[in-house]
């Protein structure tokens, strides 16, 4: 069962990485003027994603040690899915309705179905 227990650890870990690359990569676009799309600024946005991305693989790829695919995979994304979901609603300001709110509670059920 610890050896589970890393396993799920890894996928929140690589969540939580490819929630900040979005997250990153989404404050690098509100400056939406053209002149802005090769700003240093946005470069250094952008650069950090990748990174976040990079570790969010090196997490994923270690949590695949641990964890079936067909179980590490939907356990991971739908983690993500809810993070990401979060981080716009509050950090962002985007909207979150009701069926957004719903299809994100379908997703952590499914996954905890998947898992057991």
């Amino acid at each position: 069962m610890a050896e589970n227990m890393w396993g799920y650890l890894l996928c929140l870990l690589a969540g939580i990485a490819s929630t900040a690359a979005t997250y990153l990569m989404r404050v690098s676009s509100l400056d939406g003027s053209a002149s802005a799309f090769f700003s240093v600024q946005r470069m250094m946005y952008l650069g950090a994603a990748v990174g976040a991305y990079g570790l969010g693989f090196i997490f994923y790829s270690l949590a695949l040690r641990k964890l079936p695919m067909s179980l590490a995979y939907p356990v991971m994304t739908a983690m993500t899915m809810l993070m990401i979901a979060v981080v716009g609603g509050f950090v962002l300001q985007e909207s979150m309705g009701m069926l957004k709110m719903l299809g994100i509670a379908l997703l952590v059920l499914g996954a905890f179905l998947v898992a057991v």
